[in-house]
């Protein structure tokens, strides 16, 4: 175990319920994880930092480098098991397992939100926000595994989390908004949608990116990603909900 990794791991000390609290998360994942304050690290929202006066105790440079594991070893289970499929499918299927809402749905499987180090006065009451800390915090999580277990292991935790999601998805076809709009659009108005950064948010390593889509001079909607491919897919998918509630109800 390198210096790095010692320093890092024992910075914070941790109470004996805390330690029974991330113990007890590891037993629900299945795994062994040593670096406790670390994996604490990685469910401390910036709050609880500001709070306790340290700003720099919180997931947000684990959930950086989470980001790019997670991306790796969906990109790696996709190229192992869909060896028929061109680029462009397995681009629209990883953008579908490593968005805010594939994150989500297994930090609510795990109960993630039970371990969260919030301060006070902060509850994640905003559906939105909630999403995205949660989401953020299973990056941070795998950030974690992936220092303390190297690459083999954390690609086999990913596999396990992922592959039932990625049969899911199979099933009912990926969630790529981008395109059933864009095959809509050119099928209904011989248009291509069309996208508009409105704003950007935060750091260089946590941006929001707020994106509009509009078309034809009728259909508009706006949505937020960490990603400008995120916050469109979003965007996108906000704009079909309006095409099919207009449908329904020129239909009825």
């Amino acid at each position: 175990m390198s210096l790095w990794f010692s320093r890092n791991t024992s910075e914070k000390a941790l109470s004996s319920e805390r330690v029974r609290q991330l113990k007890d998360f590891c037993k629900k994942m299945r795994i062994k994880v040593k670096a406790l304050a670390l994996l604490d690290r990685a469910f401390t929202h910036a709050s609880y930092g500001h709070d306790n006066r340290d700003p720099f105790y919180n997931y947000e440079r684990l959930e950086f480098l989470g980001d790019s594991v997670l991306n790796l070893g969906v990109a790696r289970l996709l190229y192992e098991l869909r060896a028929q499929e061109k680029e462009g499918v397995l681009s629209a299927l990883r953008s579908s397992l490593v968005d805010e809402k594939t994150l989500y749905e297994i930090a609510n499987q795990y109960a993630f939100y039970e371990y969260l180090n919030l301060g006070k006065g902060e509850s994640l009451a905003d559906e939105r926000a909630r999403i995205k800390v949660l989401a953020d915090v299973v990056e941070a999580f795998l950030a974690v595994y992936f220092l303390e277990h190297g690459w083999p292991k954390t690609f086999d935790l990913i596999k396990r989390l992922f592959l039932p999601l990625l049969n899911d998805r199979l099933q009912s076809g990926t969630r790529d908004f981008k395109s059933q709009l864009q095959k809509w659009a050119l099928s209904t108005y011989k248009e291509y949608p069309l996208y508009r950064v409105v704003k950007e948010e935060g750091p260089d390593h946590n941006k929001l990116f707020t994106i509009e889509v509009s078309l034809h001079h009728i259909y508009k909607a706006v949505s937020q990603g960490r990603s400008k491919k995120e916050a469109e897919q979003k965007a996108a998918e906000k704009l079909l909900a309006q095409i099919r509630r207009k449908e329904q109800e020129n239909a009825s």
